[in-house]
């Protein structure tokens, strides 16, 4: 047993540490960041001079440069520094695409010019250098009759503004992944927009069963994971606490035509780094006599599964904040995970953080029969665990809607679900 444990303790870790490696790549979305769906990652301080007159002929909008050309014959400006593209007129700087489309907009008429200050010893900024006739003595900069440039008082330095950036395109983003890891890795994406790496066999294995939906902006599950092969035993939820993983776990039994089912739901921290939820589809022989261990469900068993994940606002509130989603799936394992923690530092959140995300989710299961199995799973669950050290037990009963319109109406509830009207899809809820 000691044995097991130590390869499951491995297995975690490397894991751990596969999540960890994946959040260098890019579209990550921050808990608490801006919409993910705006298209620019402008700075809030608009110090760089990005508009007006002539000044975008010395000075690139978007890295500041002054190597650029332009305009060209379509009237684009181009910098040869980081090769961004742009128009621009009295009123208004249109930053340019790589599909030659308007990526963003910025006002000529609202952005600073760049601060220009002269050598020590000479005429000053730009406002005391004094004008073109005066800017000072053969000793201060500039000669005696015009004091260097017609606003200073001697030769002059710009400063350069804060860089501002715009959203890369998702193969410049690939491209610089692989010129970062090389052979190593060979970053790709996927039939399903996700970005994930090239398996020789061509299988969905993910980097080390992990890939980043562009979607859904979250870390999943490849469906070819490693994982995959160890299908699940409760020794995995006992031991995963001891490499920072603690959460909050369901699980509902039941069986179908020959099979023990387990559909087990997971929600809270993992890794120090991460926040996310998962569904595993589990099953095994009736009648088995091998323990807590199921087999991860097959390719012809897989469901349709999606979920949305929330966080109460505050203890002692009964509001909750939309973190993000998993868009339906066909799936043994719906998963999702986005930087953040439930406890900034902390190796093990407590069961009150766990408990402070709450999982809607729809499961469409292969026939009207084995929804009413389900159902019937779910009427019976009586507890929640919490993995951590403490080992809790939170009671609770699930409570049974008979529409949806119902169920998305009992906001207050914390554990329900629901049979849609298709008699195969059931929501469920949990806390």
């Amino acid at each position: 047993m000691d044995f097991k444990n130590n390869v499951i303790r491995a297995i975690a870790v490397i894991g751990i540490l596969t999540l960890v490696t994946l959040t260098i790549l890019p579209g990550c979305n921050f808990i608490g960041q801006a919409d993910p769906e705006e298209n620019t990652t402008l700075s809030d301080d608009t110090t760089n001079d990005v508009a007006g007159g002539d000044q975008f002929e010395q000075c690139c909008p978007i890295c500041s440069s002054t190597d650029i050309s332009g305009p060209d014959a379509e009237g684009y400006f181009v910098c040869n520094a980081c090769g961004q593209k742009w128009t621009q007129d009295d009123s208004s700087v249109d930053i340019i695409g790589d599909d030659g489309s308007v990526v963003t907009q910025l006002d000529a008429n609202a952005a600073t010019k760049p601060i220009v200050v002269g050598p020590a010893g000479n005429g000053g900024s730009s406002n005391n250098g004094g004008s073109s006739n005066n800017g000072g003595s053969s000793n201060n900069g500039g000669s005696t009759n015009n004091g260097g440039s017609s606003n200073n008082g001697g030769s002059v330095t710009p400063i350069v503004p804060p860089t501002t950036t715009t959203t890369k395109s998702l193969q410049q983003q690939l491209d610089e992944i692989k010129d970062r890891w090389g052979d190593v890795i060979k970053p790709t994406i996927d039939k399903d927009g996700n970005i994930t790496v090239e398996s020789k066999d061509g299988s969905d294995t993910g980097l080390f069963g992990f890939k980043y939906s562009t979607k859904d902006k979250c870390f999943i599950i490849a469906e070819d994971a490693w994982q995959r092969n160890f299908g699940y035993n409760e020794v995995y939820d006992a031991s995963s606490s001891a490499i920072a993983i603690t959460y909050d776990t369901m699980r509902v039994y039941f069986e179908h035509e020959g099979l023990e089912w387990m559909i087990q739901y997971w929600k809270g921290q993992y890794g120090m780094v991460l926040v996310g939820a998962e569904i595993g589809t589990y099953n095994r022989p009736a009648g088995s006599s091998m323990s807590t261990h199921y087999d991860c469900a097959t390719d012809d068993m897989k469901m349709l599964q999606s979920m949305d994940i929330y966080r109460r606002e505050s203890e002692s509130s009964n509001k909750f904040k939309y973190l993000f989603s998993r868009s339906p799936a066909f799936t043994w394992w719906c998963a999702g995970f986005v930087p953040g923690t439930l406890g900034a530092g902390q190796y093990n959140v407590d069961a009150e953080a766990t408990a402070m995300l709450k999982v809607d989710s729809k499961l469409t299961l292969h026939s009207p029969e084995m929804a009413q199995a389900f159902m019937q799973g779910l009427r019976e669950v009586k507890t929640v665990e919490y993995n951590g050290v403490s080992k809790q037990k939170r009671g609770i009963t699930m409570k049974e809607y008979a529409t949806v319109e119902e169920y998305e109406s009992a906001t207050g509830e914390a554990h329900k679900f629901c049979l849609e009207e298709d008699g195969v899809t059931v929501r469920v809820c949990w806390r």
